[in-house]
């Protein structure tokens, strides 16, 4: 993580990696990550009535540890919980989302070629890549839980499967679709998906390729998941539906911020 919630930033140690690059496809585009194909127990002497209690309290206490865990800590942030300036970081501003690559991070700009909106934004590294969306969320929160929900459903309809598990941000859905290949053989497309809800927005963050198979921990994973937590969100205050896509502009190129 680069900066914290309004403390002044700090550098952390870049992912050695090769080259820069920026890429704009349109709309209709493949993905290009895609393309890669990519107990508390009782003590004896102790009543029933007693150790039922001691269940229900150590119940409780699980919920509140639960409830309490706050999976933005680390980001991604909102634009009003942290200070951009003076730390001499690349970042690339695009409007409603300003990310920080590294050197040797691909990235691909998916845009509507009639508004020239940002609809998302690829990041890709070595076999995989990290596809993130914006989206407008009701100020009190919930959105995460019904995407989760509609993936997972929609997944099982399509003749594949998902399950929802741990990740670094939370419960993730990990996803496996049937895919044809290229000389009709069946594949399969593997993802993982990331939801951070943060003030009236949400992020989507979809896995792509290598990185999206194995464990949680895997080496693949962390720079991705650096790469998510330095997400940092500019709402706006405009009205919107739930669910909405907010759109991104197209960025004037890398920058201090």
């Amino acid at each position: 993580m680069i900066f914290g919630r309004k403390r002044k930033p700090v550098d952390s140690d870049p992912v050695d990696t090769e080259e820069e690059a920026l890429e704009i496809v349109g709309e209709d585009a493949d993905d290009a990550a895609e393309e890669a194909d990519l107990e508390l127990e009782a003590e004896d002497e102790l009543d029933d009535d007693a150790e039922d209690e001691l269940d229900d309290d150590a119940d409780d206490d699980l919920d509140e540890d639960v409830e309490e865990v706050d999976w933005r800590a680390d980001g991604p942030f909102d634009s009003e919980e942290v200070e951009l300036g003076g730390d001499h970081v690349t970042r690339i501003d695009l409007g409603s989302l300003i990310i920080t690559p590294w050197d040797g991070l691909g990235l691909q700009l998916q845009v509507n070629e009639a508004s020239q909106a940002v609809q998302a934004v690829t990041a890709v590294w070595k076999n995989s890549g990290l596809e993130v969306a914006l989206f407008a969320a009701p100020a009190s929160g919930g959105l995460a839980d019904e995407l989760r929900e509609d993936v997972v459903e929609e997944a099982e309809q399509g003749g594949g499967n998902a399950t929802v598990a741990d990740g670094p941000f939370g419960a993730e859905v990990r996803r496996v679709l049937p895919q044809e290949g290229p000389g009709g053989e069946q594949l399969f497309h593997v993802s993982r998906i990331w939801f951070a809800e943060g003030p009236r927005w949400l992020l989507r963050g979809t896995l792509l390729g290598e990185a999206a198979i194995g464990d949680a921990d895997a080496p693949l994973v962390a720079p991705f998941a650096e790469f998510f937590r330095n997400l940092v969100v500019r709402r706006g205050s405009r009205p919107m539906v739930p669910g909405e896509l907010i759109p991104m502009k197209l960025p004037e190129g890398p920058a201090e911020a």
